[in-house]
């Protein structure tokens, strides 16, 4: 079980994972995973970072289920599913080095791809939907990270505010929820990763409150910043440590 600064820095990377989340729909995974994998094994990381993605999706799709357009989303949320035993798979037989190597460049790329606000091509397409789904999910059950993805196809979407967040918060919990029915099977879910994930909820849900009132006060392109620049810093540290641990 986490303790000391290891819990102290696990607490903070969820707690502003958590405000992220509440504030443009995604992202908890893509802030809180450099810090935590500094304090966690990859596979630790991973299930930790899935299981508070369903407590908040779940307080979410509470808040805003008359919002889901289970017509034009549907394709999407159920494409989520199918590669879902896949990452568990690859998840539990990742060599260490390589999943945190790998978890920090998809970080970086999805971190840029935000700040500049990318397009993603063809993204009202009728293959768009699935294959953006089943990518997305493939990305956080493996790696813990992939939701900007999923939120850049729902955001050109062009759907409300409200259909967004409702649509996101159905992807990530019906993915995320089986994903951590697997992790148990698995055997990656053991006493201390069960501590540490009650104990970091906490955090998660405090965030989670502060996310809901800043969400209409602060101006998202400002934070579009701040998130890309924490998310960074904390990647490229990793980044340089785990080289200078290789070399």
């Amino acid at each position: 079980m986490l303790a000391g600064w290891e819990l102290a820095l696990g607490l903070a990377a969820m707690f502003f994972g958590a405000i992220v989340l509440g504030t443009i729909s995604f992202g908890l995974g893509t802030v809180a995973m450099p810090f935590m994998l500094f304090i966690l094994l990859p596979q630790d990381a991973v299930v930790i970072v899935n299981a508070v993605v369903v407590l908040t999706t779940g307080i979410t799709i509470i808040q805003t289920w008359r919002h889901i357009d289970l017509r034009s989303s549907w394709p999407f949320v159920l494409a989520g599913l199918p590669p879902v035993p896949l990452g568990v798979l690859l998840l539990h037989g990742a060599d260490p080095i390589a999943l945190r190597l790998s978890i920090v460049v998809v970080i970086l790329a999805l971190g840029m791809m935000s700040l500049f606000q990318v397009h993603l091509p063809g993204a009202r397409s009728r293959v768009a939907a699935p294959v953006c789904g089943f990518i997305a999910t493939l990305l956080v059950t493996t790696l813990g990270v992939g939701a900007p993805l999923a939120g850049l196809y729902a955001i050109e979407q062009d759907w409300s505010r409200d259909t967004i967040r409702a649509t996101l918060a159905m992807y990530f919990f019906m993915a995320s929820a089986l994903a951590l029915i697997l992790f148990a099977v698995t055997g990656l879910i053991g006493i201390a990763t069960t501590q540490n994930i009650g104990i970091l909820s906490l955090a998660v849900l405090l965030g989670t409150g502060v996310a809901a009132v800043i969400a209409s006060r602060i101006s998202l392109r400002a934070f579009r910043y701040v998130v890309v620049g924490v998310t960074v810093v904390g990647s490229v540290s990793l980044l340089v440590r785990e080289l200078l641990g290789v070399l």
